[in-house]
């Protein structure tokens, strides 16, 4: 029978042509089975192999065999040729087949059940594999994340090793500043100023330089000194000596105009301090707007989630068990634009602790940068279950995670689903202007969408 053209989208009726024929040879380890492929020339050839079970199906023809002994079903090997199907299988036990069909499958009850028996051990196949490649697939996203928590941990430790040594350098230097008299001082701040590239070698040579370059206009003081290195000689000088006021007996300078040119250092600054008391209350509702049952069920909960628990993991380091810790990890990742470790950072702490919003509505940020919607909607969701009870606390996530997850639907162009969850954000927090915009605009686009199907 012939099928209905299915390009208006119509389901072909026609029924599958059984075949018969084939050859087989076999050795002590091997079978080779070979189907007569006809006169149709089509790619789309399915295999289905299990210990006792043999599917080849290429439209309109299909071929099915119930092995008489077991076979290896992950070594199966097809080979297409222009006139036939070639299978390469290999044996359970090595031995030589009398028959390749089971007799029993001649009955048709036995026959479904045998249909349905491979069918089982295909799905539980797929699912240990499946399990086998998502152990793996952590195992790796684990390495990956402490390798880059390691590298960040060095450079912080390279960094912090650099200023030790310059703050080591500077205590060493005051220490013996401060084993020095105001002679000695003095002496070691002019001999500093030598060896730099300083104009002159004491700031009342600089004045005196500066006056003699100066003259009166108009009742104001014109130099052709540089003021920019006037003032940092000024600078200089009063740092050979901060904490004691300059005694100008001994200096060139005479003048009360040049004397208040000089910086008088002062001493260090009175301390003093401040009493801040904090109030009890919790929550920023006011107490006769609060569900303060509900808010205490909210805060104990959040609270449990951010516990450090124990793994079976021996080597996995106490703060590793955090899950705030790997979220400030993945945060300071996702900042540095490493947006994959940033997920695995965020996927360890959802392991140990799954009932923490935030770590999936931060995940789901990183999903959206790497146009990763369906997981990005996937994981808001989540946390909107989480986020309850629905408390002022938790109001503002409620609304990211909504516009979110709004935004996710957009890239995936299911527009009424994002105007749903937009409207649920501006509902929540209706002072947010850009909620507001980002309604209007979507309102707007399914409005156009509908009137273009309409035409």
């Amino acid at each position: 029978s012939s099928g209905i053209n299915a390009e208006y989208g119509q389901i072909n009726l026609s029924m599958p042509i059984v075949i018969q024929d084939f050859d087989w040879t076999d050795s002590e380890s091997k079978i080779i089975l070979s189907i007569l492929r006809k006169t149709v020339k089509t790619a789309n050839v399915d295999v289905f192999v299990t210990p006792f079970y043999v599917k080849v199906n290429f439209s309109p023809y299909f071929f099915e065999l119930h092995l008489f002994h077991e076979v290896e079903d992950k070594s199966a090997r097809a080979v297409l040729e222009k006139d036939t199907i070639t299978l390469h299988l290999t044996k359970k036990l090595p031995a030589k087949w009398k028959a390749i069909r089971n007799p029993e499958a001649k009955d048709s009850a036995t026959r479904q059940q045998l249909v349905q028996n491979a069918i089982k051990y295909h799905e539980e196949r797929v699912r240990v594999e499946l399990e086998e490649r998502m152990k793996v697939k952590a195992k790796q996203n684990g390495q990956a994340l402490r390798t880059a928590m390691d590298q960040d941990s060095q450079e912080r430790d390279r960094i912090e090793s650099i200023k030790q040594v310059e703050r080591d350098q500077v205590a060493d230097e005051m220490v013996e500043w401060q084993k020095l008299d105001d002679d000695e001082r003095e002496q070691k701040y002019l001999h500093s100023v030598k060896r730099g590239s300083v104009m002159t070698d004491t700031f009342a040579e600089v004045i005196s330089s500066l006056d003699k370059t100066s003259t009166e206009k108009d009742g104001s003081l014109i130099n052709s000194y540089d003021e920019r290195t006037y003032k940092f000689e000024k600078i200089k000088f009063n740092l050979g000596n901060p904490l004691k006021p300059r005694d100008y007996s001994s200096e060139v300078i005479s003048t009360p105009d040049q004397k208040s040119l000089l910086w008088e250092s002062s001493g260090p600054r009175k301390s003093s301090e401040i009493a801040v008391r904090f109030t009890p209350r919790y929550f920023p509702s006011a107490a006769r707007e609060s569900l303060r049952e509900e808010e205490e069920t909210w805060l104990a909960k959040n609270t449990r989630a951010q516990s450090v628990v124990k793994l079976a993991d021996g080597d996995t380091k106490e703060k590793e068990r955090n899950p705030v810790w790997l979220a400030d990890k993945a945060s300071i990742f996702y900042k540095q634009g490493n947006f994959p470790a940033a997920i695995n950072a965020y996927s360890e702490a959802i392991n140990i602790s799954s009932g923490l919003p935030k770590l999936y509505i931060n995940r789901a940020s990183a999903y959206i940068v790497l146009n990763m919607f369906e997981n990005a909607v996937t994981d808001c969701s989540q946390a909107l279950e989480l986020l309850t009870p629905p408390v002022e606390r938790n109001r503002m996530s409620r609304v990211r995670t909504l516009a979110k997850r709004g935004s996710a639907y957009c890239q995936l162009d299911k527009l009424q689903q994002a105007l749903e969850d937009y409207r649920l954000a501006q509902q929540l927090a209706p002072e947010d202007q850009n909620l507001r915009v980002d309604v209007s605009l979507l309102e707007n686009k399914l409005e156009f969408n509908t009137k273009t199907i309409l035409q």
